[in-house]
């Protein structure tokens, strides 16, 4: 499993968020209370990939962006 530390606060606690994945999922959680919320690799692959150009290119801080906005909502 891979755990990044990202540069984000929880919206439920204000603790330090986790990008973590695995050969299935991917997610993000928090280090403090444990609020997270996770996509199926191949989802979260398929929401990155943008054409620009005529090029493919992989956007990780799309997907980041939107896990963090499913997370902020899950919270209220």
């Amino acid at each position: 499993m891979m755990r990044i530390r990202l540069n984000l606060e929880c919206p439920k606690c204000g603790g330090s968020l986790f990008l973590e994945e695995d050969s299935n999922r991917v997610g993000i959680i928090c280090g403090r209370c444990g609020l997270r919320v996770s996509w199926k690799l191949r989802d979260a692959a398929r929401r990155a990939l943008r054409n620009i150009d005529g090029s493919l290119l992989f956007d990780w801080n799309s997907v980041i962006d939107e896990l963090y906005l499913e997370l902020a909502v899950n919270t209220q």
